[in-house]
């Protein structure tokens, strides 16, 4: 119940009686003001009379429904936490009847966008907002004033949770992908593997606050502020008005919510950057006035290649290949004291305390998993890393290299890796991060690598020293740092333009982060 016996019974206050007193002049004042007043302007003063009347006991209703509530959703309780610290109401003021019109302006404008974005208006309680406003419309409340008291409440609430759950939804995303793809994969021992380590543009503390301070604004424009500014989000929204098809739809709604995420770090206008697509298993390189693409192999799904943004800062020829703990924990070590595994692939180990070389047959599995112990494979031709690697900054020690298994390039499905991204034409990818590198440095990079010598001066050398005991003595190269350094991009668009010929393509949702993403969001869903 609403009020207490006590409550019902009890004497009006101070309070109320000058509302009641208000009322009653500001009628008489309107009578004699215009005694043929219109049924319209009758029914306009009765609205006014019965928000004035039930002003208080709509606030205590409004206390009582978010003391009450369970929301999880955190623009929900945003709202909450507004009327909890004594905010003002917004939409439904005897002081400002237009606030209503607004309202309802609003629940218009979420239905509208609500259709564009493949979400339901009931996501934004729009249909509620406007059923509210009606029933004021038309009077249309029982004799006792619960139902208006109630409605007023609840329209009140619902408008302002309707209004940021769009605002944030459109400015920051209906979903938080570090909260939801990175408890996805448990790892031994405990905890969650990380697959998305984007940073993204997060709401502060002011957020709410910053959009509740639109409201008195005469329009509701400002509205559009919040929706994303990627032009692809534009064409997936005017896609999704055309396509019937309820799975490639569902697929767009997916992407579209990917390009709310807005990234801190993008590469610059006009700057070299790569780009892999894990679901397309593709890396587009790409110059402001053309683009290259190759294939790529990427994670398994148990070791699925993480979701990350850096610089790449160094080419390095023909590596030593670390092992990753992960690895050595759960498979190198089940060979421990196979002197023949660790021979048959070039693997050798060094104690980390003295950095002296121990004979694997010595050591048990046990040891090996211990972490006093490094496994690393020789560099060469048959080296898992390939001959060249890039190497950016990132927490998973994942990187762009090549391959000693070119054929696993013919694959139509190429998740095989441990997460690092093997690529196919890595000499061209230098080449590509190289871009002012002459043509003495590429041949020596090339002869480093085994490939052939295209310029003079290279050809030359080889000529010379090819019957030399050590014919790379005098151009032996590790390393080179690229400069400026090139950003590259690892992410996930299951819908997405090509970049090299601006087709718009479909790949398949080889992590299942596209069904991830429906199941968050399904709340909003028709």
């Amino acid at each position: 119940m609403l009020y207490s016996e006590s409550r019902k019974n009890r004497q009006k206050s101070y309070h109320q009686v000058a509302i009641a007193l208000i009322c009653a002049l500001y009628g008489a004042l309107m009578t004699a003001c215009n005694p043929n007043g219109t049924p319209a302007e009758a029914a306009a003063q009765q609205r006014l009379h019965l928000l004035i009347d039930s002003a208080q006991d709509a606030k205590a209703h409004l206390e009582h429904l978010i003391y009450q509530s369970h929301d999880s959703l955190k623009t929900d309780i945003w709202a909450n936490e507004y009327y909890k610290k004594g905010g003002e109401w917004l939409w439904v003021t005897p002081s400002d009847t237009s606030r209503m019109e607004k309202a309802a302006l609003m629940a218009n404008y979420l239905r509208r966008k609500a259709d564009e974005m493949g979400f339901s208006p009931d996501a934004f309680y729009a249909d509620t907002i406007l059923r509210a406003i009606e029933h004021f419309k038309r009077l249309d409340f029982d004799s006792t004033g619960t139902s208006v008291i109630k409605t007023m409440a609840s329209l009140e609430l619902n408008a302002t949770k309707g209004c940021l759950r769009y605002a944030a939804g459109q400015r920051y995303g209906f979903m938080n992908p570090h909260q939801v793809l990175n408890r996805l994969d448990s790892r031994k021992g405990g905890g969650f593997r990380i697959v998305y380590d984007i940073d993204l543009e997060q709401p502060d503390e002011q957020f709410p606050a910053e959009v509740l301070s639109h409201i008195p604004s005469e329009t509701i424009a400002w509205l559009d502020d919040y929706e994303s500014p990627h032009t692809l989000y534009q064409r997936l929204k005017e896609l999704l008005v055309t396509d019937s098809s309820e799975q490639n739809r569902l697929r767009m709604i997916c992407n579209m919510e990917r390009l709310r995420w807005r990234h801190l770090s993008n590469p610059a206008e006009g700057e070299n950057y790569v780009f892999v697509n894990i679901p397309s298993q593709q890396l587009w390189a790409v110059r402001p006035d053309s683009v290259f693409s190759m294939r790529i192999c990427c994670g398994a799904w148990a070791t699925k290649t993480p979701l990350l943004t850096s610089t790449i800062r160094l080419i390095q020829l023909n590596p030593e290949w670390n092992i990753p703990g992960s690895i050595l924990r759960d498979e190198v070590s089940t060979h421990a004291g196979d002197s023949a595994y660790f021979a048959r692939n070039r693997y050798f180990v060094i104690q980390r305390r003295t950095g002296d070389t121990i004979n694997p047959r010595l050591l048990s599995a046990q040891q090996l998993r211990s972490g006093s112990y490094r496994v690393a494979q020789h560099s060469g031709p048959r080296n898992s890393l390939g001959r060249i690697i890039f190497r950016f900054n990132n927490q998973f020690d994942v990187y762009l290299h090549d391959t000693n298994n070119r054929s696993v390039f013919n694959n139509e499905r190429r998740t095989v890796s441990h997460g690092c991204v093997r690529i196919q034409r890595p000499f061209d990818m230098a080449k590509f991060l190289l871009p002012h590198a002459d043509e003495w440095l590429l041949d020596r990079i090339r002869m480093n690598i085994d490939l052939p010598p295209e310029g003079e001066r290279g050809k030359k050398y080889k000529r010379e020293h090819i019957d030399d005991e050590e014919p790379l003595a005098g151009i032996k190269m590790n390393s080179t740092t690229v400069s400026p350094a090139v950003t590259v991009v690892i992410d996930y668009y299951t819908y997405y333009p090509n970049p090299e010929t601006g087709a718009w393509e479909i790949w398949p949702d080889r992590y299942e982060y596209d069904r991830q993403i429906l199941k968050t969001i399904k709340p909003f869903l028709p």
